[in-house]
């Protein structure tokens, strides 16, 4: 359960770093990959088995996870409707929100993960 919920975490981690590209333009895309940077080194760190760089990037999950959760939101209250893949009165799809939602969700796993596997881990 732990190595699945790391590599789950690794996943998202990597998935955070492609969010930028969707957001900010040009060299604000390498100001804003700065902590994506961090959350993959923990994630791989703790991947490699160090507990301290487990610590973090579970920190850096469970943030990641509030900061996604609160995105999705913010689209829905600015008219984003998930079933039409648009805003309210516009065509096409617009794939942002699901890029967050997908990272919610999988943020909320590896979270969920993590305490399963830690409360296994102390025979709870």
């Amino acid at each position: 359960m732990t190595r699945i919920s790391r590599i789950a975490q690794l996943i998202v981690a990597l998935a955070i770093l492609g969010l930028p590209c969707l957001i900010y333009p040009g060299v604000m895309v390498l100001f804003a990959i700065a902590p994506g940077l961090v959350y993959v080194a923990a994630a791989v760190a703790a991947l490699r088995g160090s507990k301290l760089a487990s610590q973090i990037a579970f920190t850096l999950s469970l943030a990641t996870t509030i900061i996604a959760v609160f995105a999705v939101l913010r689209f829905m209250g600015n008219g984003f409707n998930y079933w039409s893949g648009n805003f309210q009165s516009h065509d096409g799809i617009y794939w942002p929100p699901y890029t967050f939602l997908a990272v919610a969700i999988g943020a909320t796993l590896v979270v969920v993960l993590h305490l399963i596997s830690w409360r296994t881990e102390s025979g709870g």
